[in-house]
């Protein structure tokens, strides 16, 4: 047994080793682990890139919303603590109004990294030029980067509108995209500004005919579009240099690679021109030559890591966070997985700054002149109105209006809310509403009609099988086997039986039926089989895309019949705009995903989940109001499709 004086003596050093070894382990549980937001479909790499043995101790995770826009909401409701952002994601952020985010820290470049913004905008002339002020630049000669990009198309257009130089025409009878076309063609005289015009070709081409003189200085003007030797930042310079343009809107960056001036860079090409033949044009009137500094007209911010209030609340708190974000941004940079950490805006030449303090979203972007830039209004006379059924197309609609008018697709949307939005349309208190299969009856019936429509991937369509070796008169009477409690199985099958002489209105599924009706995408368990087309025709499995059965209608876009020819292609042109950038297939789905669950348990909110574009038009012909109304009787209709 141990002597009292032994147990005295022990127990101070007992204690004594006993907070040496709790202490860091205490000190640790008390630091908080930083949750880093990122679009559902990085989250894998996220937790690849933190897996890595480099980010031991880190003390992150990842945790996933359901794009850039759900992250902020994260963010905001203290579920996240940290997201990776554009400057458009800011401009959301900012326009949430509850002044609760912050912009902690810039991802930079690593050839720009001592530079305050992206990049400058600048307006370049020659030094023989007449023209000093903006108001000269009328009845210019003017080259583009191109059209809806930014220094060459947003800014001329957002500064020269806010100083009065340019007006833009409120012409009802044209489109918004095409008032803005007529008012640089109206001001300059002759210009070089590639792209495309609308996604629609017909468009297209009658834009670009129409105002013909925005093609007429490119190199190949009956095209007017990439490749073009006078687009992009080095062909709007090179339109000044080499061909007949009086006026170049390009950026700093790019003044430095084409006159091979100090800065720019080791990857530059050879130098083109002579920097002494050129100046700047500033927008007080003055001219500055560009072998100094520039005078830029506005500037594109840095990509960002953006907090809110609570997790940078003093500065200490700041610097934490700081501290962990760029170790893990260090150790993104020596991933092997170079996509993974691009896709987290983490890139080969990047580099990590922090902020020295914490700054609003709205102070952050009205520092560069960029907040305009994004509210250029985009010449629309009024918003469009997207009408919402319930709570969660309501909350639906509003993430879809914030992401596309931070990312530049106009006219604007504006949500409302209505019990019947079919009626809502009828009194004029919206403009479109999103139709299911089963209400394009009554919505035709209110004098609406379908203008854009969902579609679902190639595969996703529902195709009859039957085996090669039964007789016509066999497949007369077959019995089908399908999904009862599919709504697109059971319509397949009653098409099948009306093209049949069969009774459409009793379908009912057979164990052991001759003919299956499956998706295409299963056609490989069916690869012995043939397709039975609507015509009772029979193919090879490999004709799905033409020989299916898939008569359910699709979730579709109704207006008003009155609406006009101008509005009807400006909704067009808007959903052309949405899909592209936030489809299945769209460069910018993880900035905010048009398709797939909204939010937990929430499916099939205004499409179908399965949908991957938007279009114009229905590419299956047995995909007819018609033919899917004829088919429409009671024993046939299941819930909501």
């Amino acid at each position: 047994m141990m002597s009292p004086r032994k147990t005295h003596t022990w127990l101070p050093l007992a204690v004594a080793a006993l907070l040496l070894f709790l202490g860091p382990q205490s000190s640790l549980a008390e630091e908080p682990i930083y949750r880093l937001c990122v679009p559902q479909i990085y989250l894998a790499e996220c937790q690849q890139l933190l897996a890595d043995p480099s980010e031991a101790g880190i003390r992150m995770e990842c945790v996933a919303g359901r794009d850039r826009v759900d992250c902020l909401e994260l963010i905001e409701q203290r579920k996240a603590d940290v997201l990776a952002t554009e400057p458009e994601d800011m401009y959301i952020a900012y326009h949430r109004k509850n002044e609760d985010y912050r912009v902690i820290s810039e991802i930079r470049t690593q050839q720009d990294k001592d530079a305050a913004f992206r990049y400058e905008g600048i307006i370049l002339v020659k030094k023989d030029s007449p023209i000093r002020t903006l108001q000269q630049l009328r009845g210019a000669k003017s080259c583009h980067t191109g059209f809806g990009r930014n220094v060459g198309y947003k800014i001329p257009i957002t500064k020269l509108k806010n100083t009065h130089v340019l007006k833009v025409s409120a012409d009802p009878q044209i489109s918004a995209t095409e008032r803005e076309l007529k008012s640089l063609s109206e001001f300059f005289t002759q210009s070089c500004l590639v792209g495309t015009y609308s996604t629609h070709p017909d468009t297209d081409r009658l834009l670009k005919k129409k105002y013909a003189n925005l093609c007429a200085l490119c190199e190949k003007p009956e095209q007017c579009n990439y490749p073009d030797k006078f687009s992009g930042y080095d062909g709007a310079i090179r339109c000044l240099d080499k061909g007949q343009g009086e006026v170049a809107f390009s950026k700093v960056q790019y003044i430095k690679k084409y006159f091979g001036l100090p800065g720019a860079g080791p990857d530059a090409p050879p130098a083109e021109g002579n920097p002494e033949n050129f100046e700047y044009l500033c927008e007080d009137g003055t001219r500055r030559p560009v072998t100094g500094p520039a005078c830029s007209w506005a500037q594109r911010p840095w990509s960002g890591y953006i907090s809110n209030e609570q997790a940078v609340h003093n500065s200490e708190q700041l610097h934490q966070l700081q501290s962990r974000l760029e170790r893990f941004f260090a150790n993104g940079l020596q991933a092997q997985n170079k996509d993974a950490a691009a896709h987290l805006l983490i890139q080969p030449n990047a580099v990590y700054h922090s902020k020295d303090a914490a700054i609003d979203p709205k102070v952050y972007l009205e520092r560069a002149g960029y907040k305009d830039v994004i509210e250029r209004d985009g010449s629309a006379i009024r918003k469009i109105r997207l009408c919402a059924q319930n709570d969660d197309e309501f909350a639906k609609c509003q993430a879809l209006h914030q992401a596309a008018y931070a990312r530049d697709a106009r006219p604007e949307l504006e949500c409302v809310q209505s019990t019947d939005c079919v009626v809502a349309l009828t009194k004029k208190e919206a403009d479109l509403t999103i139709v299911r299969a089963a209400g394009y009856a009554d919505a035709r019936s209110n004098q609406l009609q379908p203008i854009v429509y969902e579609q679902r991937a190639q595969d996703d369509v529902m195709v009859a099988v039957a085996a090669p070796g039964i007789s016509r008169e066999a497949l007369q009477k077959a019995s089908i086997k399908f999904n009862e409690d599919c709504g697109r199985s059971r319509a397949a099958a009653a098409l099948l039986n009306k093209r049949r002489g069969l009774d459409a209105c009793r379908v009912s599924s057979s164990g052991d039926g001759e003919v299956q009706i499956v998706p295409a995408s299963e056609l490989e368990k069916h690869k012995d089989a043939q397709l039975l087309c609507a015509s009772l025709e029979r193919r090879p499995v490999t004709d799905f895309r033409d020989c299916n059965v898939d008569v359910q209608l699709p979730r579709a876009i109704f207006i008003r019949s009155d609406t006009t020819s101008v509005e009807q292609e400006t909704v067009k042109h808007l959903f052309s705009l949405i899909s592209d950038k936030f489809g299945a297939r769209g460069k910018l789905v993880d900035v905010f995903a048009l398709f797939g669950e909204f939010q937990k348990g929430k499916k099939n909110v205004y499409f179908n989940d399965k949908a991957v574009q938007l279009t114009t038009e229905l590419k299956n012909e047995i995909q007819n109001e018609q033919i899917y109304a004829d088919l429409q009787c009671n024993a046939n209709k299941i819930g909501k499709q």
